[in-house]
Parts: C-alpha cells; sequence; structure tokens
C-alpha cells in the first residue's frame, strides 16, 4: 500500500469533473442581455496527473473513470508548457466564440493579428527541416499576412509543386524560407502546418468577457458560443431546462471534436441536463455514459440551434440567414495547412 501511494506511473487518470452553467460567466457591454430560466452547461474533465500506482489502478477499475497514457494527454509537451498551452486555448476559445456569436447575431466584427505563428511542423511533410515551430510568418510571397485565414488563402491560390516563399520571424529576426508545396491527395497545395493567428483579437461594438477561473482548453468553445447567443437574445435558448455541451469552436462556426466524453457525460447526468450536445465523434463515449440524458451530435451552430430549438428552446430576431462558411483546414485561432 506504501509503494502504491508512492511510486508514480506515466498516466493520467480522468474523472467526471464539473458542469457549470455558462451565463452567470458572462458580462456583456455594448448590447442589451437578457435573464433566462433555462442553462447553457459547460462540462469539464478533472484531469489527474503524476498519478500513483493505487490512483491508477482505482481508475482502471472505475467504470466512470479512464486512464491514458502522459504522452496520449501532452503529446511529449514538458507538463509546464502543457497548461501555458491550455491557458492560451481557453483565452482564443472564448475570443473565438464571442466572435462567432456576435456575427450570429448580426453584430459587425473585425479581425486582427500580428502574423500567422507556427505551432506544429508535420513530420517528413514539404515544409519538415525548413519552417520551424515557434516562427512567426508575416508574408507569403511577399504579401503581408496578419491572420491565419489570409495565409491559408494565399498558399491556396498556388499550385502543388509550386515554391511558396514565406517570410518569417524567428529569434528576433527575419529570414524567408522556400517550401515547395505538397498535394493534399486532392490537387490542393499542402504545407503541412498548424497555424494560429499571432495576438489574435477581435474589434466589435460590444464587449464580452467570460470569466472561467482556472479551467483550461478549448472544450467549451460551443457551449460559450450557444450561451452568448442566449444571453443577447430575448427568448430561451434551451426552452427552460439544463442542456450540457462540450466541443470546440472555430471561427466558421464549426465544432470540432474534444476529449473525456465520457467523464462529460456522467458529469452533464448529475447535473440534471435533459440533454447533452457533442461532436460526431464523441457520441458513441457520451452515450454509453449518459444513461437517460439524450445525446445531440452537432457540426456547426447552426445545427446545434436547430437542435436546441426541438428540444423547446426559442430565439426570436436571432437572424436566419448566416455568413456562409467554406471548407478549410486552418482556422484564424488554431489549424493545419
Amino acid at each position: 500500500m506504501l509503494a502504491g501511494q508512492l511510486v508514480k506511473v506515466p498516466y493520467y487518470v480522468l474523472s467526471p469533473g464539473n458542469a457549470t452553467a455558462v451565463e452567470p460567466l458572462v458580462k456583456v457591454d455594448g448590447a442589451p442581455s437578457f435573464q433566462h430560466q433555462g442553462q447553457v452547461l459547460f462540462t469539464t474533465v478533472s484531469l489527474l496527473g503524476d498519478a500513483n500506482v493505487l490512483a491508477v489502478l482505482r481508475g482502471w477499475l472505475s467504470r466512470d473513470d479512464a486512464v491514458v497514457s502522459q504522452r496520449d494527454i501532452t503529446g511529449g509537451t514538458p507538463r509546464k508548457t502543457y497548461d501555458q498551452e491550455n491557458v492560451q486555448a481557453m483565452t482564443d476559445s472564448k475570443l473565438t466564440a464571442t466572435k462567432v456569436a456576435l456575427q450570429r447575431l448580426g453584430y459587425p466584427v473585425t479581425a486582427h493579428g500580428s502574423g500567422v505563428a507556427v505551432v506544429q511542423v508535420t513530420p517528413q511533410g514539404p515544409a519538415d527541416g525548413k519552417l520551424r515551430t515557434g516562427d512567426v510568418i508575416t508574408a507569403v510571397d511577399g504579401v503581408a499576412v496578419t491572420l491565419a485565414e489570409e495565409l491559408v488563402s494565399a498558399v491556396g491560390r498556388r499550385k502543388p509543386g509550386d515554391t511558396v516563399v514565406f517570410t518569417v520571424g524567428r529569434t528576433g529576426g527575419t529570414q524567408t524560407v522556400e517550401v515547395r508545396a505538397g498535394d493534399d491527395g486532392k490537387g490542393r497545395p499542402r504545407v503541412g502546418i498548424g497555424l494560429q493567428t499571432q495576438d489574435l483579437r477581435y474589434d466589435s461594438p460590444v464587449k464580452v468577457s467570460i470569466d472561467t477561473g482556472q479551467v483550461g482548453g478549448p472544450s467549451a468553445g460551443l457551449a460559450f458560443t450557444l450561451a452568448l447567443i442566449d444571453d443577447l437574445s430575448a427568448g430561451d435558448l434551451t426552452g427552460g431546462r439544463k442542456v450540457a455541451v462540450t466541443g470546440t469552436i472555430d471561427d466558421q462556426g464549426r465544432v470540432g471534436p474534444v476529449g473525456g466524453a465520457a467523464q462529460k457525460a456522467v458529469t452533464a447526468r448529475r447535473a440534471g441536463a435533459v440533454a447533452f450536445l457533442v461532436p460526431p465523434d464523441e457520441e458513441h463515449d457520451a452515450k454509453r455514459h449518459a444513461g437517460s440524458m439524450r445525446v445531440i451530435t452537432v457540426r456547426t451552430v447552426d445545427d446545434a440551434l436547430a437542435a436546441l430549438a426541438q428540444l423547446g428552446g426559442s430565439t426570436p430576431g436571432l437572424p436566419t440567414t448566416t455568413t456562409t462558411t467554406r471548407p478549410t483546414t486552418t482556422t484564424s485561432t488554431a489549424g493545419r495547412h
């Protein structure tokens, strides 16, 4: 027993966390807001790192917990860096949710950035050995770029086999890097990098802040988006009931997969949610732990709004048309190209 408590193993234990109503965390300036009986809940997972042997054994024996290797969670990133990345991911998630919600409500929103950070280079991809993680790209073929989608558009205008010239900020200096574009398998150019807009911010007449405390990660993006739409709409989006939500959000309103869906389903069920909105990739795990709670898969914000309407929610005054989305592999907050 003593050895089991003292010996640490390279595993994380994922357990059900909390289900928190988003609306009380939101402060809005510049637009009228409304109070409702219902609640949009964002769900979390309790993550135990540096677990001892006993904790791992308990996790393996628990129906609601999961034991995951350290590398599967962090990708080999040092713990301190991983925690910092999660904090930044939460910040980016709130920014993107604000942008998507305000645009869906018809408010003007303008994005700004100071360049495009390279957050990952695909091994053996076209940019491997040329671009580096931490590089900040400020121009493509001599044309300035400040947002990730601008870089994607610039590369997209080339053809597989073309040489793309990037102006890169690296270690205090600036240099040009040439990358011969590959083929993504569909005849489109591919460079093989993960992107993130540097110093991303959005300008809008409506100012929004969301106080999430010490919670990190991007998985509450959809919940934030829906809660903001609810807060700024006269109708009750959830029909007076509790609805739990998980999933990332990108700047085009698309919902992305997250981890810990099983544990979040347990959390949502215990909180009394009548339904749990999840990305399609999470449906199987969520349903196995949902009990009688309904699990609904959504791919976009509009899918989520439609699902809430079927549950009895209403959004009078919400515009019926949205900005047309375009298929892409990169968002203004994070993505790959």
